[in-house]
């Protein structure tokens, strides 16, 4: 079996363009870094010919990038099932795994560790959480309990609330943020969002508990947008504790990136940014009876929560 590839075939017009300019062409999300890259270590040419930036392309010839195989070893870790219905279960997502395939994690994505550990090939996940939240993440088994679930999440009837340790004292005992979310454009962050213009958004919180630099906030997402609480939490001045993105402007934050967990752990702050999705109320899909699940708050965020008279 031949190793997978992706295969472009060069049109009539095409010919004499660079080679590096041709891909850029046809992959206009890569960064020019990463197209040159590719062509050192993963394309091959039809006409063989050793690929180089400046090689121009032949008409009714093909380019192809071929794709490393990932090396991944398998994490020894279970997923925390907390309850289970017709059609779904619900987990207490780990912090640090990614919910779905992404970049060079594959098989130690939350989703297929879930179907090896359960033996069950048709899970389906219905709503995300970042890599770094933790908590109730609701699964369906089948696809009518997918194409139910997913729904109700995109019509708003899934209760949602988050505890998300902030920075800073918040002043007020509860509130209410309604700026819309959309892409921050002038950010040298492409995940990066913003408040202020795009789509509309709504957050509800109240404070649960206050210490002397930090406020355990209660959060009820009334939209779902991308990126929602840790963007309004930021808009108001108190964001998310460990929260890279959010809590630092484009430049602090791609150096950190670069100097990795390490420079964290050095200067005390959290691994990880500290968002917990504690509860989730929604219709089974079967019975339609009201559940509520709900997954305690992890020991990073330090005291359980005590709510202030």
């Amino acid at each position: 079996m031949s190793e997978p590839a992706t295969v472009f075939l060069v049109g009539r017009r095409e010919g004499a363009k660079r080679l590096d300019r041709f891909l850029q062409q046809k992959i206009p999300g890569l960064s020019r870094s990463r197209i040159q890259r590719a062509i050192r270590e993963r394309v091959t040419l039809s006409w063989e010919v050793e690929p180089r930036c400046a090689t121009p392309v032949r008409p009714g010839g093909e380019v192809r990038i071929g794709y490393s195989p990932l090396a991944e070893t398998p994490l020894a870790l279970d997923i925390p099932v907390i309850a289970r219905g017709g059609g779904w279960l619900a987990v207490d997502k780990p912090a640090g795994i990614p919910v779905h395939p992404v970049n060079k994690v594959r098989e130690n994505s939350l989703i297929r560790m879930l179907r090896r550990q359960e033996g069950e090939e048709g899970l389906r996940l219905v709503h995300r959480l970042d890599r770094e939240t933790t908590g109730v993440l609701l699964v369906a088994g089948d696809s009518s309990s997918a194409s139910c679930l997913s729904r109700a999440f995109m019509n708003g009837a899934v209760h949602k609330e988050y505890l998300a340790l902030v920075r800073g004292v918040v002043p007020a005992n509860e509130g209410t943020i309604g700026l819309p979310i959309g892409q921050a454009r002038e950010s040298r962050v492409h995940t990066r969002r913003a408040a202020g213009s795009g789509q509309p958004a709504l957050t509800e919180w109240r404070v649960e508990r206050r210490l002397a630099d930090r406020t355990l906030l209660r959060v009820v997402p009334r939209t779902g947008r991308r990126h929602q609480i840790r963007v309004h939490l930021a808009a108001i001045g108190h964001p998310i504790l460990g929260d890279l993105l959010y809590g630092h402007g484009d430049g602090a934050y791609l150096e950190l990136v670069r100097e990795g967990r390490d420079r964290r752990e050095a200067e005390g702050a959290p691994r990880r940014q500290l968002l917990h999705c504690a509860k989730l109320a929604f219709d089974d899909p079967q019975s339609t009876r009201r559940v509520e699940v709900s997954a305690a708050l992890p020991e990073d965020f330090g005291r359980p929560p005590v709510a202030e008279p």
